[in-house]
């Protein structure tokens, strides 16, 4: 209903007398000492309520992803739902969720917002609920209104105060307000002072120092949340918090400002304090810390005090690093217009200039078009080959592959090249690209195979929400990362690249996740005895580190149904992501030969308790294993050998400090250093 007050000019008269604006100015100042006095208590407390929502459609049944949370806020209680429009919003209220009375409110003007009628019609109602839709309707609309204090008002009795999808946005201290339309991640990682970056503090003011955002999951917005807080650090010197809530995921806050999260993905905590910076407008960001919350977590918005729940995973990577010593090149995108920069790079900025390349592709036509690139550059000699079974026993090839000094792989199938890997000229191939000082590219959708974890699939539309994504193993010349091609190709799959590189580094205990766009490459490179990873291109190379102990799956459907498998999400205790580029190198690690690498262990040793004051236990995937343990200057101080009914080590007469415990396994040369602290 669209609510208004019809003006006589009697009334018209009575609302410009002195008396009335003297009751409006008072009534204003009341309201600006009560919101300070807020503003300094609620450090302890807080009188009202808030239900957080990420978006997405509600869900009938007691069990489903938004049920519980909504009860929660409307059980007993009486619910104005309220937006510039009408929705069906009120029956599942009372139907669903218990409420006394649900009612949906059409306020579609500011003289709407601003009337005597709307105030009083909302401050009967102990729940106030806005509605999702465009955030600068409700910016422009509700803002210095009798509205806006109509919903102050309910909280301070002890109201709640929700919000989905953008009816959420407008509750933060920090709004994107949308005033030109949306701003896309891609946009924002390219330039965060783009002009769709809106932000905004004049507005509701219940959680200073955050700005919120939704649909994070299912729009990838990753990528938009870190420009806006670079934004907002670069132009007003100021640091603040993100909260990315993703779709069907909600949180409830209490009374104490204690969130609860409910539903299906993420509360994604961007905490405050990085340091943000410009390459021409491209931007730089050191370390973002990123806490992700399962269903069941709890994050407190006073304290910063969080309760994880479902990290059932122990996923302990300090001590991985990548070490290879030779080069990558990987681009996030197949077309040849979209890899200019990579393929000069190539040719004439790494290894000789003369150098043959040797390309490898399962797209004829296309390795031709890059064969023409290649020559215009200034190469002598390509040589193009199809990886397919075919080729799995040719000698030709296998001539090629051992004298290769450079090779580019393109446009390749996963399945087919998989097979291929098996053969004697993909046994060859793996080894060849592992010499030390050899150079390897990879052309968009191939960029996965220099990882680990392969991901597949993540073209298919929703194939994350459905649980279809699928993984396999990669090359391995980054034994410790997965690598995401095509980031923000399409709105179709955003959710698929945003949610597969954290999927998988959970899935298979990884250190770092990247994420590559078509305005971009990467480069990893010794130098100095260092791993260091560079990025090029109008878009900044965005790095995932895991820097925490635990990782977990969702495992909460949209209906609450245990036969639909969850979608595919996965929520960490420690997160830390970079978005660099070749003026601020990432250290992924320290090189090692080739020769060395090989016999390195790459599954992780555990070590409990760390730190530890006596007795330090040990568990390798080799049962019987021989250790010893040095200071950080090499002095050996104790060694032995484990056996199946010992896996501990006295160290209690130690001196405390920082020590390094070595593990080798004699049979298959496997060896694992690791730091421990004798307290």
């Amino acid at each position: 209903m669209n609510i208004s007050i019809k003006q006589t000019e009697t009334n018209k008269n009575f609302l410009l007398s002195p008396s009335y604006l003297a009751f409006i100015f008072m009534n204003r100042i009341w309201w600006l000492i009560s919101l300070l006095l807020f503003n300094f208590t609620n450090i302890f407390a807080q009188p009202g309520r808030f239900l957080l929502v990420g978006g997405g459609a509600e869900k009938n049944g007691a069990s489903s992803w938004s049920t519980p949370a909504y009860r929660w806020a409307a059980e007993g209680k009486k619910v104005a739902i309220v937006g510039y429009s009408t929705g069906t919003l009120a029956p599942y209220f009372l139907q669903q969720c218990g409420a006394l009375r649900a009612k949906e409110f059409a306020i579609s003007s500011h003289d709407s917002a601003d009337s005597q009628a709307t105030y009083d019609t909302l401050t009967s109602y102990d729940v106030i609920f806005f509605r999702g839709g465009d955030q600068y309707d409700y910016y422009s609309l509700y803002r210095n209104t009798k509205l806006q204090e109509a919903v102050y008002d309910v909280f301070m009795r002890g109201g709640t105060i929700c919000g989905t999808s953008a009816g959420m946005h407008i509750l933060s201290t920090v709004v994107f307000t949308a005033k030109y339309g949306t701003s896309y991640p891609y946009s924002c990682i390219e330039n965060p002072n783009n002009s769709y970056v809106t932000l905004a503090s004049d507005f509701m003011n219940f959680f200073p120092g955050f700005i919120f955002d939704t649909h994070f999951a299912e729009r990838g917005r990753f990528g938009r949340l870190v420009g806006f807080l670079a934004n907002y650090s670069l132009n007003k010197g100021q640091a603040i918090t993100g909260l990315g809530m993703d779709d069907l995921t909600c949180m409830t806050v209490d009374e104490q400002g204690t969130g609860t999260v409910y539903g299906t993905g993420c509360a994604n905590i961007y905490l405050s304090g990085s340091t943000y910076s410009l390459n021409s407008t491209k931007l730089l960001a050191d370390t973002v810390q990123i806490i992700q919350l399962l269903h069941g977590s709890t994050f407190n918005f006073h304290t910063g005090q969080m309760v994880h729940a479902g990290l059932d995973r122990q996923i302990a990577t300090d001590e991985f690093e990548e070490t290879g010593n030779y080069t990558i090149l990987a681009s996030g995108s197949n077309p040849v217009s979209d890899n200019q920069a990579m393929l000069n790079d190539l040719v004439n900025n790494t290894g000789s200039p003369n150098a043959d390349i040797l390309v490898l592709s399962g797209d004829q036509n296309l390795a031709d078009t890059y064969k023409t690139k290649l020559l215009q550059l200034g190469v002598d000699q390509v040589n193009v080959f199809i990886l397919d079974l075919a080729y799995g026993n040719d000698a030709e090839l296998g001539n090629q592959i051992n004298q290769a000094t450079k090779i580019l792989f393109l446009k390749n199938w996963f399945l087919t090249f998989s097979a291929f890997i098996s053969t004697p000229n993909g046994k060859l191939l793996q080894k060849r690209i592992k010499t030390d000082h050899m150079i390897t590219a990879f052309v968009g959708e191939d960029a996965r195979f220099a990882g680990k974890t392969v991901v597949d699939n993540y073209l298919t539309l929703y194939a994350s929400y459905h649980a279809e994504l699928s993984f396999g193993k990669g090359l391995c010349l980054l034994k410790h990362t997965v690598l995401m091609p095509d980031t923000y190709l399409n709105t179709d799959i955003y959710e698929n690249t945003a949610t597969a590189v954290p999927y998988a580094m959970a899935r298979d205990t990884l250190k770092y996740g990247i994420w590559l766009t078509n305005h971009n490459y990467m480069k990893y490179a010794p130098t100095s005895g260092k791993a260091i990873l560079k990025g090029y291109g109008t878009a900044p190379v965005m790095v995932l580190a895991n820097s925490g102990n635990l990782a977990g799956f969702s495992s909460h459907s949209a209906s609450g149904s245990t036969s639909t498998k969850p979608r595919m999400v996965a929520g960490f205790e420690h997160l830390q992501l970079s978005l660099t580029d070749y003026t601020t190198p990432y250290v992924m690690g320290n090189v090692h030969a080739a020769g060395i690498w090989e016999n390195m262990q790459a599954e992780p040793l555990f070590l409990s308790p760390n730190p530890v004051q006596k007795e330090l236990t040990l568990k390798w995937n080799s049962k019987e294993f021989d250790w010893e343990i040095t200071s950080l200057q090499g002095t050996l101080i104790l060694s032995g050998k484990t056996s199946p009914d010992k896996q501990s080590v006295d160290v209690s007469s130690f001196l405390p400090g920082l020590y390094l415990i070595k593990v080798k396994d004699n049979k298959n040369q496997r060896v694992r250093i690791v730091k421990f602290i004798k307290e």
